[in-house]
């Protein structure tokens, strides 16, 4: 079969229903069956969808109101203090203790890596305890 054959084989496809296929007697059955269908059946889907709408309308007007409310103030809070002990330090005194404190991390001197490759094994296992603390 060529492509030519199958083009006209599909379009003659269904030629045979649409010429047995009476509009008139399907449109009067269409009619009759519209005339004979309860009128309820509309009301109580709109019904339904008039139900929905009043829900989903109060719902949205529950969030705006919602949204819209002034959020309750918040009490004041008071500085942190996590120790009690140095409240009734004076300045001077907070210097002296805060020399006292070993340095940080950060301000810790590090070796430079160039350096460390011209270490010997002592030196070596000397600069890892210091950096361990």
């Amino acid at each position: 079969m060529t492509e030519k054959q199958l083009i006209q084989l599909a379009t003659s496809v269904g030629n045979d229903t649409m010429r047995e296929l009476d509009s008139e007697r399907i449109a009067r059955v269409v009619l009759e069956r519209l005339a004979t269908e309860p009128v309820g059946r509309v009301g109580r889907s709109r019904a339904i969808a008039i139900r929905v709408s009043l829900g989903v309308a109060a719902a949205a007007a529950a969030i705006l109101l919602f949204m819209q409310s002034p959020a309750p103030p918040t009490p004041a809070k008071e500085p942190v203090t996590v120790l009690h002990e140095l409240d009734d330090l004076t300045v001077s005194e907070l210097e002296v203790l805060l020399e006292t404190l070993p340095p940080a991390a950060g301000d810790a001197a590090h070796p430079d890596p160039a350096s460390v490759e011209e270490l010997d094994a002592k030196s070596l296992e000397r600069l890892l305890r210091s950096l361990e603390g």
